[in-house]
């Protein structure tokens, strides 16, 4: 995989990070949160993770079945227990099995991933998805829950769809910093090089 310079050019600060599920080498468990870790991997660190901190991220990674509605209810995310429980419920999961996970900037990745995730201000956002449907002109379905962003969103939703567009979460914002004029974006490595192309065509926003 070249380093897509379309693609990264978005990026104001670090860049684009790769996710990949390996089926063959081992990680170490991380107490940092998956999030955390996608975020530093945006400032240029490796890592390869056979487990993170955070339960609700272990749910949604496959790596635990404990469903977070307990912690979600207590936590006054929302006004019942039933409440708590549907949002659990509507949660993406990876199914793919997998013994680690590898977290790295797009500039350390050696050519194979399963998902990109990006960190875009809102206008950055929107040409990706304009390049998305550059050739073909199919809509990006916007699919959140204000929870579970940068895992669920942005990692076992993309698997599942090619393209994942979040408005972030309380956990990813307040654990990993990014900025409050950005939103986590992933892409599926099946839609890169359409998306790259896109970039390259479409017009510029104030054209």
């Amino acid at each position: 995989m070249k380093i897509l310079p379309n693609i990264s050019s978005l990026m104001d600060i670090g860049e684009p990070v790769c996710v990949t599920f390996d089926e063959h080498a081992d990680g170490e468990p991380s107490d940092l949160l998956y999030c955390e870790i996608t975020h530093k991997a945006r400032h240029g660190e490796s890592f390869s993770v056979s487990a993170q901190g955070c339960p609700v991220g272990a749910y949604i990674l496959g790596v635990s079945d404990d469903s977070p509605h307990e912690y979600y209810f207590k936590s006054g995310r929302y006004v019942d227990m039933q409440a708590a429980r549907r949002a659990s419920d509507s949660l993406p999961r990876v199914v793919k099995p997998y013994r680690s996970i590898k977290i790295e900037p797009l500039s350390m990745n050696k050519g194979k991933f399963n998902v990109l995730i990006l960190y875009l201000t809102p206008e950055r956002a929107m040409r990706i998805v304009q390049a998305h449907s550059y050739a073909s002109g199919v809509r990006v379905v916007v699919d959140t829950l204000g929870a579970a962003s940068v895992c669920g969103d942005c990692t076992a939703l993309v698997i599942e769809n090619g393209v994942g567009l979040s408005f972030g979460c309380k956990g990813s914002r307040k654990h990993s910093g990014y900025s409050d004029d950005e939103v986590p974006l992933g892409i599926g490595v099946e839609f890169i090089e359409k998306i790259e192309e896109g970039l390259g065509q479409i017009p510029n926003t104030l054209e």
